[in-house]
């Protein structure tokens, strides 16, 4: 006789928005860092644009907070590359500048952000930062996204694997929809927990290996023909989408 078991679960908070900052001065990363935690994001910090992309061409962030003028390479270049190496037209960016008005117009003219001038004011740069989130999350949330063969209409919370429909409960999907557009990236139980259930007092079953394991059902009834591997097991760990085949 199975006994199932269910834990009150009480979650202080969702997972927040993470902005990463890039700026080769320590004190305008503190400033910002701070004042981003104070308005509800998390934050994530480099001096070295180089140690930003290598960080973000496997972790992205949720947004970005780039200075123009950086050794090594400027702020145009660091957002270039990053959106070479994730395979991304456009990314949620805003640029720190002291620029002259040539370049505030080189800036304008192409479609990579908005900018903010140095020395600047907080309000109106996480006014603005705020502004650029919103777009991309209305936009992201009326393109399908698609990471090998798993394609994710979020606008219908419907997910698709090689081109059959996954019936999932919303809860579900949430959880596909955040390991899906963040492939490779290891999210903890409570972090997955958080996702689904945000601040909700909830009830639960016994863990989030349970939610896993009837996702990895209905995605094999989804398409029998098609060998379904991709969540991996990180064991003590968590859970992470491989877009390539992986043992579980």
């Amino acid at each position: 006789m199975k006994y199932w078991f269910f834990w009150l679960v009480i979650w202080k908070g969702k997972m927040k928005t993470q902005i990463s900052i890039i700026d080769d001065h320590d004190t305008i990363l503190t400033t910002l860092s701070l004042q981003l935690q104070s308005h509800g994001y998390s934050t994530i910090t480099f001096e070295c644009p180089l140690e930003a992309l290598k960080h973000h061409s496997k972790y992205p962030a949720d947004a970005y907070l780039i200075d123009m003028k950086m050794p090594k390479l400027t702020g145009i270049e660091f957002y270039e590359r990053l959106c070479q190496n994730l395979n991304k037209e456009r990314l949620p960016a805003l640029f720190l500048t002291a620029v002259h008005e040539l370049e505030e117009q080189a800036l304008t003219k192409t479609t990579i952000g908005d900018f903010v001038k140095k020395p600047f004011n907080l309000d109106i740069l996480i006014a603005r930062l705020e502004k650029i989130l919103s777009y991309f999350t209305s936009k992201e949330k009326n393109k399908p996204f698609k990471v090998g063969n798993l394609e994710i209409l979020e606008d219908q919370i419907m997910l698709r694997w090689f081109g059959k429909d996954v019936e999932t409960t919303k809860r579900e999907f949430a959880m596909i929809n955040h390991l899906g557009r963040r492939p490779r990236v290891v999210f903890s139980r409570d972090q997955l927990l958080d996702i689904c259930y945000g601040e909700d007092i909830v009830i639960v079953d016994r863990n989030i290996d349970s939610h896993i394991k009837r996702i990895r059902k209905k995605f094999r009834e989804a398409n029998p023909e098609v060998k379904f591997d991709r969540i991996k097991t990180h064991y003590g760990t968590g859970y992470s989408w491989n877009p390539k085949s992986v043992s579980v």
